[in-house]
């Protein structure tokens, strides 16, 4: 078989798998929810493939003296292979972490190995109204020492929107073909952020320390990474949010072939 003749099937798969991460981006309907069909030779190819979405419309929050805190702390330390962690506080967030792997052991040497990765994240027409809140996000000695694929999501607030996609394609052949697309997309938020000692004044309200007070407490919004993901190997995503309608994304896509069959 020709190099070029082994690369017309790859390249139809790609063109597939990226026509439907394309539809992702614009206002129509969401992706489907399983990969399309592929027309690689299944004796000698390899596909992962990770199709993501995330919607958040026309929500509506009230926060009063409320407090948002989420906390990933001392965990996913010295872990080996592929992990995952969510943490979310508040109001609407919404998080992820998608793994694709594939591998293919035929010794055909025209082997194909396809990976392709695609997230989309829309938030529109979402109301927030703040008073007197606070949202706290913290990552603190975690993922430290650890080796492979780690993706951490911590979030706190609302409408927050995080990802971590991992896909993966491994093929004895000597044709590998990568592609990672990502999509963001926030329209007509509303966020009304106020010190609260207008609002608050017939609220029941509760207090923890000196850190809190009652009625003067202004809207806080803190995001913190402190001592983490240190000696890592391998690939690693962090996200932290605190506030509203943040969206984050960490993608990853790798496709290998065969160095001998070069």
């Amino acid at each position: 078989m020709k190099p070029s003749s082994a690369l017309k099937p790859l390249a139809f798969a790609m063109a597939a798998l990226l026509s439907v991460a394309a539809q992702a981006h614009n206002d129509g309907p969401p992706p489907p929810s399983t990969p399309p069909s592929y027309t690689l030779d299944p004796n000698a190819a390899a596909a992962a493939v990770v199709i993501d979405s995330q919607n958040s419309h026309n929500n509506k929050v009230t926060n009063k003296a409320i407090k948002n805190t989420a906390t990933v702390k001392d965990s996913v330390k010295g872990a080996e292979g592929n992990m995952g962690v969510n943490a979310a506080a508040g109001s609407g967030n919404q998080q992820d972490n998608a793994a694709a792997i594939a591998t293919s052991d035929e010794s055909f040497v025209f082997g194909t190995a396809a990976s392709l990765t695609s997230a989309t994240q829309t938030n529109s027409h979402n109301n927030d109204h703040n008073y007197g809140t606070q949202n706290n996000a913290l990552l603190k000695s975690s993922g430290n020492g650890s080796s492979g694929n780690v993706g951490i999501n911590v979030a706190a607030g609302d409408f927050n929107q995080q990802k971590n996609n991992l896909a993966i394609a491994v093929s004895n052949g000597r044709i590998a073909t990568a592609g990672a697309t990502a999509s963001q997309t926030s329209n007509n938020l509303s966020v009304i952020n106020e010190a609260g000692a207008s609002y608050l004044s017939n609220v029941n309200t509760w207090s923890q320390g000196p850190s809190w007070n009652n009625n003067k407490t202004p809207v806080v919004n803190n995001a913190t990474m402190d001592h983490s993901f240190n000696g890592i190997s391998g690939n690693g995503g962090a996200n932290i949010a605190a506030g509203v309608g943040n969206q984050q994304s960490n993608s990853l896509s790798i496709a290998a072939g065969c160095k001998v069959c070069m």
